[in-house]
C-alpha cells in the first residue's frame, strides 16, 4: 500500500469518526467533563505512554521535542470505538461511542528540525441521563417525577510546533496550542400526575484561548529522558442561559461573560531500549486541576489528577532482510492509573496491541484492545466499565537524504 492510499485511508476514518453521545455521569463533576487520552496508536498501544520516546510516528502530542527525531515526513491518525457499561449496583445501561482520538502531521524540513500539527480531543461533555420516580402523596395520589440532563460537545486542542536536535544530545521542542470549549447542556425536571409541572433549564458556554507547551528528550545510550508541560492563558468565556416553565414567573434568560482558564499539565518520563527486540517505558505527570480558574465554577474543591502510565514493546525480528509478517509486527501492552480531578475518583486502564507493518518503510496498522474502570469511592457501588477497540494508521515518506547519515 503506498503512502498516498495510506494518507487517503486515514483521512476517510478520521471523517467517518464523529463523536456520538456517551454516557459518563461522573463528567457531570468536573469543569469540562471527562479528559481523554489522545495519542497516536503507537502510544495508545502503550496506555497514553510516549514522554520520554523517541519514535517520529508519535508526532508533538507527548512531546513536542520528538519532532527532532524526525526524518522523514509522517502522519498519524487514530480512533476509538468503546463499549461503556454503567452499573450503579441496582440496575445497569450499556452504551456505545465512537470517537477522534489524533490526527497529525510531521514534515522536517532539513537542518532546521522538522515541524507538526496535530488535532486532538481533550475531553468531552457528552451525556444522557433519565431518572423516574414514582411519588405517594398520602395515598391518594400517585405523580411521576423526572429528572433529566443532557450535555453535549467537550474541548478540542489544535497544535502547532517545531523541534530540533542539538548536536545528537538533545532535542527540544515548542508548539503553539488553540483551545476550543463547547457545551450545551439541558436540565429537565417534570412532574406528572395530580400536579402537572415543567421546569426547562438550557446553557450554552463557548470559551478559546491559546496556550504554549514546551519539552525536552535527553538520549543517554540507551536510556531516554523526556520532559513536557503546557501551559493557557486566561481568556473570556461566555455561559447563555434560558430557564422556562410552565409557569411564566419562572421565565429567566441571561448571558453571562467571566473568566476562565484550562488546567496546566507536565510530565515526565523515560525509555529503555534493551535492543533492537524489547522496548520499556513510563510516564508519570498531572494535570493542575488546583490551578484551574473560573469566576462562576466550580462550585466543588478541585484537586491535581495524577496519572502513571507505562508500557513494553516486543519485535521477534526486526533486522531480518525477508521476514514473515509476524516476525516484524509490533507486540506490546500497558497500565495506567490515573487520578480524576476530585480526590475519591480514580482511573484503571490495561491495554494490548499489535502494529502491523504495511510497506517496507516503515507504516503502521495498529490494532488496541483496551479495558478500562472508572469509579468514584463517595459512590460505593457505581462503575464504568469501558471496552475499546483502537485503530491507528500510521504512514511515512522520505523526500530528501540527510547530510549525516553514512552509507
Amino acid at each position: 500500500m503506498t503512502s498516498k492510499r495510506i494518507f487517503i485511508f486515514a483521512t476517510i476514518l478520521t471523517a467517518l469518526s464523529q463523536p456520538v453521545l456517551s454516557q459518563s455521569v461522573l463528567g457531570l463533576l468536573y469543569p469540562m467533563g471527562i479528559s481523554l487520552r489522545s495519542a497516536s496508536g503507537p502510544s495508545l498501544s502503550l496506555c497514553g505512554t510516549g514522554v520520554g520516546i523517541g519514535n517520529d510516528f508519535f508526532g508533538l502530542t507527548n512531546n513536542p521535542a520528538n519532532l527532532g527525531v524526525s526524518g522523514r515526513t509522517t502522519f498519524s491518525s487514530a480512533v476509538s470505538g468503546e463499549l461503556l457499561t454503567v452499573d450503579d449496583g441496582t440496575a445497569g445501561s450499556r452504551h456505545l461511542d465512537l470517537n477522534l482520538r489524533l490526527f497529525s502531521l510531521t514534515i522536517p524540513i532539513g537542518a532546521f528540525g522538522a515541524l507538526g500539527v496535530s488535532f486532538e480531543p481533550y475531553s468531552t461533555a457528552n451525556m444522557r441521563f433519565r431518572l423516574l420516580q414514582e411519588i405517594d402523596i398520602d395515598g391518594m395520589f400517585a405523580d411521576t417525577a423526572e429528572l433529566g440532563i443532557i450535555s453535549s460537545g467537550g474541548a478540542i486542542a489544535w497544535q502547532v510546533g517545531w523541534g530540533y536536535t542539538i548536536r545528537k544530545a538533545m532535542r527540544v521542542g515548542i508548539a503553539y496550542r488553540r483551545f476550543n470549549f463547547n457545551r450545551s447542556m439541558t436540565k429537565i425536571t417534570r412532574m406528572r400526575g395530580s400536579l402537572h409541572d415543567r421546569l426547562l433549564d438550557s446553557s450554552k458556554t463557548s470559551f478559546a484561548t491559546n496556550g504554549i507547551r514546551v519539552g525536552v528528550q535527553v538520549p543517554v545510550q540507551k536510556l531516554t529522558i523526556g520532559l513536557s508541560g503546557d501551559y493557557f492563558f486566561i481568556n473570556k468565556a461566555r455561559t447563555d442561559r434560558v430557564i422556562t416553565g410552565t409557569r411564566d414567573t419562572l421565565d429567566l434568560t441571561t448571558s453571562d461573560r467571566y473568566d476562565f482558564k484550562p488546567p496546566p499539565s507536565l510530565a515526565a518520563g523515560l525509555s529503555w531500549r534493551f535492543n533492537p527486540r524489547w522496548l520499556a517505558a513510563c510516564d508519570i505527570g498531572a494535570t493542575l486541576w488546583e490551578r484551574f480558574y473560573s469566576e462562576i465554577e466550580p462550585q466543588q474543591t478541585l484537586h491535581d489528577a495524577w496519572y502513571v502510565s507505562g508500557g513494553v514493546q516486543f519485535i521477534p525480528a526486526p533486522d531480518l532482510l525477508t521476514p514473515k509478517l509476524y516476525e516484524i509486527t509490533h507486540y506490546r501492552a500497558g497500565l495506567r492509573c490515573m487520578l480524576l480531578p476530585e480526590t475519591d475518583g480514580t482511573e484503571m486502564a490495561a491495554t494490548i496491541a499489535v502494529g502491523l507493518p504495511m510497506q517496507s518503510n516503515g507504516a503502521l496498522f495498529d490494532i488496541i484492545f483496551e479495558y478500562a474502570q472508572r469509579r468514584d469511592r463517595r459512590f460505593e457501588s457505581y462503575r464504568e466499565n469501558m471496552f475499546s477497540l483502537k485503530l491507528g494508521i500510521n504512514g511515512a515518506r522520505k523526500w530528501y537524504q540527510s547530510s549525516d547519515e553514512n552509507y
